[in-house]
């Protein structure tokens, strides 16, 4: 090639290279967003939405989750445009493990993070306690004496409800009785009996004494227990003994639910604060209704005890009373689910840690054939009870009402067993049946009352049912106990097993 061509194709090539620089920088550069926003985010539990707030980098649900919520689903969130996220629409997410980290990735591959945190409503915050029955109705059920109010009173035309404690802190048992006449308007006297530490239990009498000529020679009647112009019961149904205003005195909660037919009005329930030469008495007019039963515990482990009314026809059947500590009550329905309130009908409870976990166990009971099914509902550190937080106990066919609850450990492995108190649903309160359902472990139950007991039902209907050891041998018996019929008694064989 000589001089002149090789020239040329140098200047060529030097063209080519310089018109393919210059077509290169004429395109314009693709530019990537950095925007990594995460601008809504909408969860959704029981068909239900819950919106969110973001601050920051902080994102919390606006609404609280229900306390028994475990999962809840993403239904849908905005981002940035461009960006991408590490969550999914649909998406589960366990409560239990939140907060949540949320990345969000801008389109030049940078990225923010942000936390998710999901909270529910965790209700009082209620922290175990081991003694968390202490003072309770269920601790203080039973007794070392039993009486027969008619024959103490020499009333025989009233009935009497009974409660046993060291009313004036002599070391004896006391009994304070409430009376009634059945469908009547009339009210009628709240009476105080002071032992003299004497009585002891025939099967009869249960005057606690010499019961010659319906004398009870072991009580005394105190005569000026309550102030002049109180108001009796018309129709008491159960006493509440207990501390109310933490003065370690013996006060008295007397539940009744008044005329007992048609339309049914209810009356309130009295509250005796023991002023230690008798009661200053108070009638809780602002609470009112056909109050069958309720129990007493210190259920929100704030130190005194509360109070839990059951019962139907009224408005509400299901309430508590909450104590301030002097022995003052709030009422309010919202510890309990509104099925339990504003439904079937309940007539009894008792407050049992049933699983020994410090969460004090509310058992409710009452017309099974009607709807209302007997249920552990199982203590919380919400204070809250729950149907989906519940045990129902087996049924007896014909027996579909349950009056009285009591747990013990009867087989002593270490466990609660409950016993039930029925009376026959097909002839409606006239015979009795006893149930035996054995704690099995991890909240399962079994009905073992043919294996357990002989002679377990027959005539009549008892209010009160007792475990206790009636023997002195060291094992709990059974005590069937009501005013003015002969108490009967089953004895433990050790193992578990009771005959008459």
């Amino acid at each position: 090639m000589n001089l002149y061509n090789k020239t040329l194709s140098a200047l060529l090539v030097l063209l080519l290279t310089v018109s393919c620089s210059k077509d290169k920088s004429s395109q314009p550069e693709e530019i990537y967003s950095s925007n990594k926003e995460l601008l809504s985010v909408i969860l959704v539990y029981d068909e239900i939405d819950f919106s969110t707030s973001i601050t920051n980098t902080q994102v919390v649900n606006n609404k609280l989750f229900p306390f028994l919520a475990q999962q809840v689903k993403i239904k849908t969130f905005q981002i940035s445009s461009g960006a991408s996220v590490n969550i999914n629409k649909g998406q589960i997410l366990d409560i239990n493990k939140s907060p949540f980290k949320v990345t969000i990735i801008a389109e030049d591959g940078s990225t923010r993070d942000y936390e998710l945190k999901i909270t529910k409503n965790e209700g009082l915050k209620i922290e175990p306690r081991s003694n968390i029955e202490l003072g309770s109705s269920y601790t203080l059920q039973s007794s070392d004496v039993y009486v027969d109010g008619a024959q103490l009173t020499k009333d025989f035309d009233r009935f009497h409800i009974s409660a046993y404690a060291d009313f004036n802190n002599d070391g004896k048992t006391d009994v304070l009785l409430s009376s009634g006449l059945f469908k009547s308007f009339a009210f009628s006297p709240i009476s105080l009996y002071l032992g003299n530490g004497t009585g002891v239990n025939s099967d009869y009498c249960e005057c606690g004494g010499g019961c010659s000529g319906f004398v009870c020679n072991s009580f005394t009647k105190l005569t000026n227990a309550l102030p002049d112009g109180y108001i009796g019961m018309q129709h008491p149904r159960k006493i509440l003994a207990g501390d109310f205003n933490g003065d370690n005195k013996m006060d008295a909660f007397i539940i009744g639910h008044g005329y007992d037919a048609t339309p049914f009005p209810g009356e309130s329930p009295v509250l005796l604060i023991n002023n230690g030469s008798g009661f200053n008495y108070k009638k809780l007019n602002s609470v009112s209704g056909f109050f069958h039963g309720g129990s007493s515990a210190d259920f929100d482990n704030d130190g005194d005890l509360d109070i839990f009314l059951v019962g139907a026809p009224s408005d509400y059947k299901a309430i508590f009373l909450i104590n301030d500590g002097s022995g003052n009550f709030t009422q309010t329905s919202e510890f309990i689910d509104e099925e339990f309130h504003r439904g079937f009908n309940y007539y009894t409870s008792e407050f049992i840690d049933i699983n020994s976990d410090g969460f004090i166990d509310l058992l409710v009971a009452g017309h099974e054939h009607e709807g209302a099914i007997t249920y552990i509902l199982w203590g919380n550190s919400s204070g809250k009870y729950y149907k989906d937080l519940s045990t129902a106990l087996p049924q007896v066919s014909g027996y579909n009402i349950v009056v009285d609850i009591d747990a013990t450990d009867i087989d002593n492995d270490g466990d609660k067993d409950i016993l039930l108190n029925r009376v026959d649903s097909n002839s409606f309160y006239e015979n009795y049946y006893i149930q035996i359902i054995e704690n099995k472990g991890n909240n399962n139950f079994s009905d073992i009352t043919t294996t357990s007991i002989t002679k377990n039902s027959g005539s009549n209907w008892y209010l009160w049912l007792h475990l206790q050891d009636l023997n002195n041998d060291g094992k709990i018996d059974i005590y069937l106990e009501t005013d003015h019929k002969k108490n009967l008694k089953w004895y433990n064989n050790g193992a578990g097993n009771f005959s008459q």
